[in-house]
């Protein structure tokens, strides 16, 4: 009986070993798949840029086409690999209805609010706390962190890799920071991967609650809104 302890305990070790490298090789391909997305946002703003002049606005206008088309895209690849997601809550209760109805209302009053109502700014109201929330949530909060979850056996851990990856992610903004500063590049992308991980963690922690990302997408806009 006592000889096959070390059998027990080597296939054991064995065992989370195997995990681990499992673990590794998910994160890794998720990392690699994330820099994909981010090169072709990139790409597909230099295409924008070849029929409109770049400025403020332009990039910004550019950026949301580039997010759109690659929401569109990530849906699509969900839906030819039968890929299960959990946007919306099994039961959309009260709460889930209030929560909207503030988010919307939010979003209708700001332009009135800040006494500015012109196309560009609902544009860009659009751009922030709509298109940039749905795009974000539906990779981290939603197909990144349901694959996580397929690898650690506590959620506890992907909320923290999917934090992580979420901070790291706003280095890919690179391109858009460079043309808005003159100078202090680097203090600038040192401050959006901060702000990048102090949402990943509020963000993160509600999609821990609510097992959902439709909750997340809303709460990315509010905050959006008054960060714009």
């Amino acid at each position: 009986m006592f000889m096959k302890w070390p059998s027990f305990e080597a296939d054991l070790l064995c065992e989370v070993n195997v995990l681990s490298k499992n673990c590794i090789r998910i994160v890794l391909k998720i990392i690699g798949l994330l820099f994909v997305l981010q090169l072709l946002r990139m790409g597909i703003k230099s295409v924008c840029f070849i029929f409109a002049e770049r400025t403020d606005f332009t990039d910004r206008v550019a950026s949301l086409i580039a997010m759109v088309l690659l929401t569109a895209l990530i849906l699509l690849t969900a839906r030819l690999k039968k890929i299960k997601h959990t946007v919306f809550p099994k039961h959309f209760g009260s709460g889930y209805i209030v929560f909207t109805m503030i988010a919307a209302s939010l979003l209708i009053s700001t332009p009135v609010l800040a006494k500015d109502s012109s196309a560009v700014s609902i544009v860009l109201m659009v751009y922030s706390a709509i298109v940039v929330p749905v795009f974000e949530e539906l990779i981290f909060r939603e197909f990144v962190w349901n694959k996580l979850n397929t690898v650690f056996k506590k959620e506890w851990n992907t909320y923290i890799v999917a934090t992580l990856l979420f901070a790291v992610w706003h280095l890919g903004y690179v391109d858009a920071i460079a043309f808005r500063v003159e100078t202090g590049l680097i203090n600038a992308m040192v401050w959006k991967v901060i702000t990048g991980f102090c949402f990943g963690v509020v963000l993160g922690a509600l999609r821990f609650k609510t097992k959902n990302s439709y909750s997340t997408m809303l709460l990315h806009g509010i905050l959006n809104i008054f960060g714009r």
